[in-house]
């Protein structure tokens, strides 16, 4: 894989700080401090407070048009001072960097590490790093030292008891169900699930496209459409977002609100 190098690193920042407080100011000027030459690009900051899946969801989506190298520092962290876990993973052609909390998990789905590091080569962190900020005082840091060229065997020991994501697969139940569940809902209000296209048609057998039918919130959506545009009225339907995954929408309006559900909701493919 290209390593970066001091005249082209990139650095993705992922968090749930929000820009309201000096999170975010911060560790980016941790990360220039050591690394002045690095490029700092905001996947999203909007991530709801403690939204791991939501964190890891919106990095799925956007790690794999950033060029081979870069760098994606995911900061969403329910557990930050406990004995949790930060972890160095590398993939075929990124790192990330993250609390073992399961945030990424769906970008491992994606693109499987083919190592992951437990950071605890305290010597690359900030001295004396607070309880309360380790996305500034050891993320940043690392992802930094990263950039200029350290390898990442430098930062830790190899693990592979890290942990999945806290949302199951789709389950396919005795009764011919899918369970599904939500991953988030976006500022549009769509409702985003945990089934991606190619997991559909697998699941549906690879059969031609037939009837489709989900159930979610005692409400039964049966369009699946190719674009928003092809939906027709105020009701709910179905289609794959540009993600790759099934989303859950309204023309103009917020199927969140209309089906009362937010991330963890379940929902059933029907036979």
């Amino acid at each position: 894989m290209d390593r970066p190098t001091a005249r082209d690193p990139i650095i993705t920042l992922t968090t749930d700080f929000g820009l309201q407080d000096a999170y975010v100011a911060s560790m980016k000027g941790v990360i220039l401090g050591l690394a002045p030459d690095a490029r700092i690009v905001d996947i999203s900051h909007e991530i709801q407070p403690q939204g791991i899946l939501e964190g890891g969801y919106v990095l799925s989506c956007a790690f794999r048009h950033f060029p081979a190298g870069t760098i994606h520092l995911l900061a969403v962290d329910p557990g930050v001072g406990t004995s949790r876990r930060l972890l160095l993973a590398r993939t075929e052609n990124h790192y990330f960097l993250a609390p073992d909390n399961g945030a990424l998990g769906l970008v491992f789905a994606l693109e499987p590490p083919r190592v992951v590091l437990h950071l605890t080569s305290a010597h690359y962190f900030n001295p004396g790093p607070s309880a309360t900020f380790h996305g500034r005082d050891i993320l940043a840091p690392v992802a930094a030292r990263l950039a200029r060229g350290t390898a990442p065997a430098h930062f830790g020991v190899p693990v592979t008891d890290y942990l999945p994501s806290p949302l199951a697969a789709p389950a396919p139940q005795p009764d011919g169900r899918i369970l599904l569940h939500v991953i988030m809902a976006d500022r549009f209000g769509n409702l985003i699930l945990n089934l991606r296209e190619e997991e559909y048609h697998r699941l549906r057998g690879g059969a031609p496209q037939g009837p489709f039918s989900l159930e979610i919130s005692g409400r039964v959506i049966s369009r699946l459409v190719r674009t928003y545009d092809d939906a027709e009225g105020k009701e709910p339907f179905a289609l794959f977002n540009s993600g790759g995954y099934l989303e859950l929408a309204i023309r103009n309006g917020s199927a969140a609100s209309e089906l009362s559900c937010a991330a963890g909701a379940a929902a059933a493919l029907l036979p």
